[in-house]
């Protein structure tokens, strides 16, 4: 079997509520000479052009002709026949084109990914939805009840609206409410989870761990920003009791390192369409396993991620839970099949009867909705005009 052809898909996906732009969902097919076409994901926030270009113009013309099912090969030569390596662009170009290699050794063997990596680990992939770009438009009570109406058991959400200008201090405050609120609305059994987005210096991120303490939080997120291991693992010695999540940022089993070996983190969200594909992130799950790290794939994208990161899960020891990011109706259309959600999981015997990923895309609905709009920036001040140091 040989590689014939590589193409780039993207999708503007709308705002539930019609207020602008969602996401870029980005699509990577790759063809073989034998009719079987495998598919991956790409989507990042911001990049898109840049990511579609590292593909069709570099690796693309270095892997026309090989064989797609030896991955760990076409793996290695997209990460070393490269001066620059380990850019979220060019990793998630190779996260995308490595997702759509799977899926075509599934086809080929008529099997489900997951089993390519070894066979299940477990029988469902518990899975958190969060008040982002599916749930934002909703007053948060609303957005948390919501959640519960579907049948989740997981729900993470942000530090709230933002000040303008910066108001650390007050940001604290408001992420101490909006917490208690949904404690309150979600009851003691929900897992909860803070994201923060590394918006935090080191004393506020002490204020806002204490006062999440008594909440029972599953994890919290970035509290504070990833350019040192230092003020993390600072964080974490100082609260052991409160599980410590970081990692959308990193991309390769490299970034990894110093925090695994640090002890730095207790939860890993590397991203699945960032990091190097599935093949990376069972390398790096198996060092995380090492350490006693767990695994929470950051995963608000398309439905091809959701199915690239279910098998994954699938498979591995020390997989935690799974982000997903419902954008409707866009997230069922674009499925011809959808893998279904029940109870707020993936169950694993769906998984099963698909081969390969198990997604397979409307292409026609993709090319009617095919564009790219770039997402807004966001940029935050503090009230001399500068940019926090976070």
């Amino acid at each position: 079997m040989k590689i014939t052809d590589i193409r780039v898909h993207l999708m503007n996906v709308p705002r539930p509520d019609g207020s602008g732009t969602a996401r870029n969902w980005m699509f990577v097919e790759v063809e073989s000479d034998e009719g079987i076409t495998g598919i991956g994901e790409a989507t990042t926030e911001y990049h898109e052009q840049a990511i579609r270009s590292q593909i069709e113009t570099e690796l693309k013309p270095r892997l026309l002709g090989m064989d797609p099912t030896n991955i760990e090969r076409i793996w290695q030569l997209g990460f070393r026949d490269f001066w620059w390596r380990r850019g979220v662009v060019h990793t998630s170009a190779m996260s995308g084109i490595d997702q759509a290699l799977w899926d075509i050794a599934g086809k080929a063997a008529n099997v489900p990914v997951f089993r390519l990596l070894g066979g299940k680990t477990r029988d469902r992939v518990r899975c958190y939805v969060r008040s982002g770009p599916e749930l934002g438009h909703l007053p948060l009570e609303e957005a948390a009840r919501t959640a519960l109406q579907r049948g989740f058991d997981a729900f993470k959400h942000g530090r709230g609206k933002l000040t303008s200008p910066y108001d650390m201090s007050g940001q604290v405050q408001v992420i101490a409410e909006d917490f208690a609120l949904l404690r309150q609305v979600l009851g003691p059994k929900v897992a909860l989870m803070l994201d923060a987005g590394g918006m935090f210096d080191l004393r506020s991120a002490y204020r806002i761990v204490e006062a999440l303490r008594p909440l029972d939080m599953h994890f919290v997120e970035e509290l504070t920003n990833m350019d040192t291991v230092e003020p993390t693992l600072r964080l974490k010695q100082q609260f052991p009791d409160v599980p410590i999540a970081l990692g959308e940022r990193l991309v390769t089993r490299w970034d990894c390192r110093p925090w695994f070996e640090a002890q730095a983190l207790d939860v890993c969200q590397v991203d699945i369409s960032h990091a190097g594909g599935i093949s990376e992130l069972m390398k790096i799950a198996h060092f995380a396993e090492i350490y006693g790290i767990t695994i929470a794939p950051h995963n608000p994208y398309g439905p091809v991620a959701l199915a690239a990161c279910a098998h994954f899960a699938a498979a591995v020891q020390n997989f935690d839970i799974l982000e997903h990011c419902h954008l409707m109706p866009w997230f069922e259309k674009i499925q011809a099949d959808p893998i279904p959600i029940v109870n707020g999981h993936v169950e694993v015997g769906d998984l099963a009867r698909r081969p390969g990923l198990g997604v397979e895309l409307d292409m026609d609905l993709l090319k009617a909705h095919a564009g790219h709009t770039p997402l807004s920036p966001a940029r935050i001040e503090l009230a001399d005009g500068s940019t926090p140091l976070t």
